[in-house]
């Protein structure tokens, strides 16, 4: 696109605007509605600054990498997180998030890989989290018996667990379905039978946790061992 044709472009986009918002009804409800998100998220990020700075207040400065405050890392991170606040209702994410930040300042974790797990943090909720967590220990408690990659294939781990906690984690079946092939889809979660067997076994049934779920949990949880 040529400069006249962005200039042209540009001021097509301005005269759209202002037919939208002039004085009519329309216009009126709309920039009503701009001012009002403009509070709101306004109001969101004072919340979330004043309660992170109260926290900051009550922490030892021992217990703070103060080198790592001023760094162009933690001003990514801090800049990404309020972006995400900013845009979401939810105190389950908000806290998420406040939890991640505190993380990173006690201990740093090392991943290429942090604004996608910020990504997903946002885009799931607080019952994805602990399906992800029950096959973070269900792999746990499979690894510390004998031949514990034959038993999470047969289904004697994932599957024998999901019925001991009582019918699919205490969700019900068409929810329980969604999150995990939410999980799936964002490579948190792998269903075991359909990767070995081509889809010969049903699905849902003998699930595991990826390596890379198990990265994103250490991220949003603090990894003690980073």
């Amino acid at each position: 696109m040529d400069e006249d044709s962005k200039i042209q472009l540009e001021q097509g986009v301005i005269s759209v605007k202002n037919v939208i918002l002039s004085n009519t009804l329309l216009g009126t409800i709309l920039n009503e509605v701009f001012e009002s998100r403009s509070r709101v998220k306004q109001e969101r990020l004072n919340r979330f600054v004043e309660e992170f700075e109260k926290y900051l207040r009550s922490m030892r400065s021992c217990d703070i990498d103060q080198k790592y405050l001023k760094s162009e890392e933690f001003g990514d991170i801090f800049e990404s997180i309020l972006r995400r606040v900013v845009n979401t209702a939810s105190e389950e994410k908000v806290h998420r998030f406040k939890k991640i930040l505190l993380n990173e300042m006690e201990h740093t974790y090392e991943s290429d890989f942090k604004e996608t797990f910020l990504d997903i943090a946002f885009r799931i909720n607080e019952d994805q989290i602990q399906i992800l967590k029950h096959f973070w220990n269900v792999k746990d408690g499979c690894e510390s018996e004998d031949n514990s990659e034959q038993k999470v294939v047969d289904g004697e781990g994932a599957e024998a667990s999901l019925k001991y906690k009582a019918n699919l984690l205490g969700f019900d079946e068409a929810m329980y379905l969604f999150s995990v092939q939410d999980l799936i889809s964002k490579s948190l979660l792998l269903d075991e039978a359909i990767a070995l067997f081509g889809g010969r076994t049903k699905p849902y049934i003998n699930l595991r946790i990826t390596p890379f779920g198990e990265e994103f949990l250490k991220f949003i949880e603090g990894s003690p061992d980073q």
